[in-house]
């Protein structure tokens, strides 16, 4: 990559991020636009890349993807890198193509752990990489539909866990009973996020499908306004995510946050309400990790 300006395509499922880079790694431009691979139709994704930021696009630049678009319902499926994974080894498994302007394309990998039980990432990588200096050890959070779980030690993701913690959330407020108990235009309460989250502490063996139910048995005897279900549901939720990340080791007393502010408070206050120490990464976490990835040296044809 060296002499060449990088452009780096975080495409994920619903969203499109590009960054380009100069030859020493310095940011000139970002792009962002709601044309995830699921609004591409027929393929044409080469289409969509151009539609979006075909004006940086010259044959002596090179293009680096991240993110479901290297997924098999992306444009280049690439394999995983498995754990422990450093970034060098990531842009070394990326698989070469071609951009119809002459541009080297590189596809990479995302991240894939076989034990105890498989787990993968793509895109997630990126970031963790950001929030981490090169020679730290740290667990890194990140908040989201599949929030991740992720030991980064030495320059290396040694080992991670999903949480389906968003999609959960959304399905229990959307598609079962206590949903409907839950008045339109409600916002809830603090402290109802907050008895979610400490029913989980206290009683996180029963586990979650029993939790769940006390949505609405609680609301029937009068010790959880309706208006505050979503709230308190929430707090059940991420604090099923907290007893598990603690359950499997993945947190020994402090945790990293990395995400949109709004999520990453709501993981600080439950984290807070564990005992569990945390802190927020930079906001700019996923453009460090491009950086540093945009000024590899070594990539494999």
């Amino acid at each position: 990559m060296a002499g060449r300006q990088a452009i780096i395509v975080d495409w994920g499922t619903t969203n499109f991020r590009a960054y380009r880079f100069d030859a020493a790694g310095e940011a000139l431009a970002e792009h962002r636009a709601a044309a995830g691979i699921l609004s591409v139709t027929d393929g044409a994704f080469e289409a969509v890349l151009d539609r979006e930021i075909g004006a940086w696009i010259t044959a002596d630049c090179e293009l680096l993807f991240s993110g479901m678009i290297t997924s098999r319902n992306g444009w280049v499926e690439t394999p995983y890198a498995e754990t422990p994974a450093s970034l060098a080894a990531l842009a070394a498994a990326s698989l070469r193509r071609q951009h119809s302007s002459g541009a080297p394309m590189r596809f990479l990998p995302g991240v894939a752990m076989r034990q105890p039980a498989p787990d993968v990432m793509r895109g997630e990588e990126i970031q963790v990489f950001g929030a981490c200096a090169p020679d730290e050890e740290a667990i890194v959070v990140l908040p989201g539909t599949h929030s991740k779980w992720v030991r980064h030690r030495e320059g290396r993701i040694e080992a991670f866990h999903t949480f389906m913690t968003g999609e959960v959330f959304a399905a229990l407020k959307g598609h079962t009973i206590l949903g409907r108990l839950l008045p339109d235009g409600a916002s809830g309460t603090p402290e109802a996020f907050a008895a979610g989250v400490t029913h989980m502490r206290t009683h996180a063996g029963a586990g979650l499908l029993h939790a769940a139910f006390s949505a609405r048995s609680k609301v029937l005897f009068n010790e959880l306004a309706p208006a505050d279900i979503s709230e308190y549901l929430s707090g059940l939720v991420i604090g099923a995510e907290m007893a598990g990340g603690l359950a499997l080791g993945s947190a020994p007393g402090r945790i990293r946050l990395v995400g949109e502010p709004a999520l990453t408070a709501r993981y600080a206050e439950a984290a807070r309400l564990f005992g569990l120490a945390s802190e927020i990464a930079p906001a700019d976490s996923t453009i460090r990790g491009f950086r540093r990835l945009a000024v590899l040296k070594e990539t494999r044809a």
